[in-house]
């Protein structure tokens, strides 16, 4: 297992840094001295270090997640799933600054899945795609971490995550957060051979450990940012960790709670309980465990209030289209493509042609169709002329989840 190094029994290591004379920052010139952290292993269990008032709070939250799991094992529904998957990934991603618009992310899936899309209008999606790597990160997590953790699954999220950086391994470099150098850099995670040791450490714990599921969630994530194991993509791959472990443990099977989506409204108080966790003095590992396990618990229980209104919205969503629908033969080809925009809310005819195997007269038809009784729309903006449609009914569901974005407004039925 990994150690910190000898000296005054502080996680935390005072290192120096010299001076780079060509760096436009002051401090950077000089250089001088910077704490690095030394994570402390896991071990098999964290229970002792989980206070009486934190295990409250996971109790308390464990009724509601319990209650969430029920319902969707009792009642899947596609748009209930696809849903909370993409307003996951999304907020996920805005956390780190990846921000984008649901619409323009599934513009940029379109993209990809019709690759005859071309013009201005489909310029500038880079970040888009990006946030795509995080939807396939999640969907790929629930289901690959249900088996026993290894360094290869994990490398396997990441990758999906950060292509651009990830090489089949952990890193082999200092990382930091913040700053221009680790002098003035908010935190200096643990050096590369560090990470191999502490990464084995957290996946016995992840495999081995009988504490409470949800205290293992928390834990997990918390040491997961903590070790901070690649260059870059930690926070994403840290958030797929979580869903995956809910998953494991049995909590949450049919679908993904929109903990992102309620950590994106105080990302800076999320940061401030990452860092309380890196406590410095082994004795005050209780008081920095129980904290980040109470914070992780209550984050949980507003992630359950936004599953319950999500839940609700998808079945007026699912009522609404069925009534919209009802008019239509039960072997028409606008059932079929209702199926197709729960996970492809962005379409275009060319799409739809190839997504129902079916003609490019039917293909039109079947979209003037779902024109017209509400259900599609054409995009506007900067698509307004690029013959896409969309589904704004889910757009507006993954809208009201993100900060800051503007719901869609519903389309009118055609008389």
């Amino acid at each position: 297992m990994a150690m910190p190094p000898d000296g005054d029994g502080t996680l935390w290591q005072r290192e120096y840094q010299a001076g780079d004379l060509g760096a436009m920052r002051s401090a950077d010139r000089r250089g001088g001295t910077y704490r690095r952290y030394f994570p402390a292993p896991l071990g098999e269990s964290m229970h002792p270090y989980v206070s009486a008032a934190a295990m409250i709070a996971v109790s308390d939250v464990a009724i509601a997640v319990a209650r969430i799991g029920q319902r969707l094992r009792e009642r899947p529904m596609p748009i209930l799933y696809a849903t909370l998957l993409r307003s996951e990934s999304i907020s996920s991603s805005w956390v780190e600054g990846l921000r984008e618009t649901p619409r323009n992310v599934m513009v940029a899936q379109l993209q990809d899945r019709d690759p005859g899309l071309e013009g201005y209008q489909f310029e500038r999606l880079g970040t888009a795609h990006t946030i795509l790597g995080n939807l396939d990160s999640v969907r790929r997590g629930v289901r690959s971490l249900r088996a026993p953790w290894t360094h290869e699954s994990i490398h396997e999220i990441h990758r999906t995550i950060a292509p651009h950086v990830h090489d089949g391994a952990y890193r082999g470099v200092d990382v930091q957060i913040g700053g221009t150098s680790k002098v003035t850099a908010s935190y200096v995670a643990p050096p590369p051979g560090r990470v191999t040791p502490l990464m084995a450490d957290l996946l016995d714990y992840a495999n081995e450990s009988g504490d409470n599921p949800l205290v293992k969630a928390a834990i997990l994530h918390a040491q997961f940012e903590t070790v901070h194991p690649y260059e870059d993509g930690n926070g994403r791959t840290g958030r797929v960790l979580v869903h995956g472990y809910l998953a494991r443990a049995g909590l949450l099977d049919e679908g993904v709670l929109p903990l992102s989506v309620v950590l994106r409204r105080d990302p800076d108080e999320y940061v401030r309980q990452l860092t309380a966790f890196r406590h410095g003095d082994p004795a005050a590992r209780g008081d920095a465990v129980s904290g980040f396990v109470t914070y992780f618990a209550e984050a949980l229980a507003r992630s359950c209030e936004e599953a319950e209104s999500v839940i609700a919205a998808a079945a007026d969503v699912e009522a609404d289209w069925a009534q919209r629908t009802a008019r239509f033969r039960s072997d028409s080809r606008v059932h079929a493509a209702v199926r197709v925009l729960v996970e492809q809310p962005v379409v275009t005819a060319r799409y739809l042609e190839t997504a129902l195997t079916t003609s490019k007269v039917t293909a039109r038809k079947v979209v003037d169709s779902l024109v017209q009784v509400g259900i599609l729309e054409p995009s506007g903006g900067r698509f307004r002329r690029a013959e896409v449609y969309q589904a704004s009914a889910l757009l507006r569901m993954m809208d009201r989840l993100i900060p800051g974005v503007q719901p869609t407004p519903l389309p009118r039925m055609v008389r």
